[in-house]
């Protein structure tokens, strides 16, 4: 398979990204009718964006497009999240995401976490360009190949969502 190059790679994980800023749009505007239901959706929907964009940046990064980067971006924002979400004071988290505000309540305390869903993204992307045909030892040849990316991604993204708790978050 012919590979592409990063711009058209990145590309590819934007066009992802500008559907879901689009039904995001949709949902918050279909929101403002007051309907409960509507409501509901919106703030579901954003609560999940920056796992959709994990995702979609892992996808396109990924060389081949294949699901199991898509699965890699996935798995390293959610441990990702769930270490900084344990090791960081709520107070102290609560300060660091409640002065950004972008479209008033679309994204009032997102975009944090949307960053780190790129940046997430882009791990994984790149884990997976890099350990997608890896060898294992016959009895571990399950875990081989595509199957060993979402393994790598949720011991590094754990080691990032610690460092980025324990270190980057208290100096800011």
């Amino acid at each position: 398979m012919k590979k592409e190059s990063l711009a058209k790679r990145y590309g590819i994980a934007l066009s992802y990204i500008a559907v879901s800023v689009v039904s995001l749009l949709i949902f918050w505007a279909l929101s403002l009718t007051g309907v409960g239901a509507f409501v509901g959706i919106f703030n579901a929907y954003k609560l999940i964006f920056p796992l959709i964009v994990s995702i979609s940046v892992a996808t396109g990064i990924g060389f081949d497009h294949s699901g199991a980067s898509a699965l890699a971006g996935a798995v390293g924002y959610l441990v990702f999240g769930s270490s900084f979400s344990v090791l960081v004071d709520p107070k102290t988290a609560f300060l660091v995401t409640s002065p950004i505000k972008l479209f008033g309540s679309v994204g009032s305390d997102q975009l944090f976490f949307i960053l780190c869903g790129l940046f997430m993204g882009m791990v994984a992307g790149v884990l997976y360009n890099k350990f997608y045909n890896i060898k294992m030892p016959e009895w571990l040849a399950f875990f081989g190949g595509r199957r060993f990316v979402p393994i790598v991604t949720s011991v590094v993204a754990l080691f990032i969502g610690s460092f980025i708790a324990n270190v980057v978050i208290p100096h800011l």
